[in-house]
């Protein structure tokens, strides 16, 4: 077969496939008034209704559940109390925004009182927040942790660990004693 004959064989079958779908498509929607027009009690199938309504059969356990001694999954993301402050938005560790999965997440807070903006994250790929050999009284303590404050790039940053996860708030505009008691709200 040369080159033009299966050309013209290709666009003969595309126009019958063309022709067959659009038969298919006005025939389908010629027979909608004919349809069944009685009601349905039950439109589920009858096996899956009779095992949507069947009890569930119950497992006894065999000894201690492993599952008892686990410590339950630490709280990725903290958030002030509405009273104090709005979310602004919220965006994943890696970026994304929306609907956010179970990883932890940026979130951006307004405070009602001065509109100042704050950041509350649980970044990975951090040290954990360890208190300093010799030091007896820390300066700062966040939810009853060990916690300490920086400045980055302008921003008053503070760190603490808790649970084996670490925390940091930070903001523009507030200083370190203002953050911190902010940072005891969260929750």
């Amino acid at each position: 077969m040369s080159s033009e004959e299966i050309r013209a064989t290709r666009r003969s079958l595309e126009v019958l496939l063309t022709l067959a779908a659009t038969a298919l498509g006005v025939a389908f929607v010629a027979s909608v008034p004919y349809w069944s027009k009685d009601r349905i009690d039950n439109p589920i199938p009858a096996f899956v209704s009779q095992s949507l309504s069947a009890p569930a059969e119950k497992v006894a356990l065999r000894g201690p559940s492993i599952l008892a001694s686990a410590r339950p999954a630490p709280d990725l993301n903290l958030s002030l109390p509405d009273d104090i402050a709005t979310i602004v938005r919220r965006t994943g560790i890696n970026g994304e925004t929306g609907l956010i999965p179970t990883a932890a997440s940026i979130t951006t807070f307004r405070l009602r009182a001065t509109g100042d903006l704050v950041g509350v994250a649980a970044p990975t790929g951090v040290d954990p927040v360890q208190p300093l050999r010799g030091d007896p009284d820390p300066a700062f303590r966040v939810r009853g942790y060990y916690a300490m404050a920086s400045t980055d790039h302008g921003s008053t940053v503070i760190r603490w660990t808790e649970r084996g996860v670490t925390y940091e708030i930070s903001s523009r505009t507030l200083d370190v004693g203002s953050l911190a008691d902010l940072a005891n709200k969260l929750r």
